[in-house]
């Protein structure tokens, strides 16, 4: 499961849902809003250490991406790419032959 701490007051937040939500907004992740004063993001400082967003977290490969909206859509781009629909009908109209039989 990947889980992604974020502010919606944010602009770096932003960028991170707006690409989700251009790209995979069939794949699904978790959101966890956090409270805008640092102090009182507990939770967040106890999981990764620190208390910066958007925070990028995936269970699976136990990666921790924090405070870099960049870096985030990137790990998100390659960890998803070939489960996306548009992905997979790309792959099978470029001479994909499986037979179902």
């Amino acid at each position: 499961m990947v889980t992604i701490y974020q502010g919606e007051w944010c602009p770096y937040c932003k960028h991170v849902r707006d690409w989700i939500a251009e790209n995979l907004n069939d794949i699904p992740l978790v959101f966890i809003s956090v409270p805008h004063d640092r102090s009182e993001r507990i939770k967040l400082k106890e999981i990764s250490g620190q208390v910066f967003v958007p925070t990028l977290i995936d269970e699976e490969t136990k990666t921790i991406i924090p405070d870099d909206d960049d870096k985030i859509i990137e790990y998100l781009s390659k960890k998803f790419r070939d489960k996306s629909p548009e992905s997979r009908d790309k792959e099978f109209k470029e001479g994909d032959s499986r037979s179902i039989t």
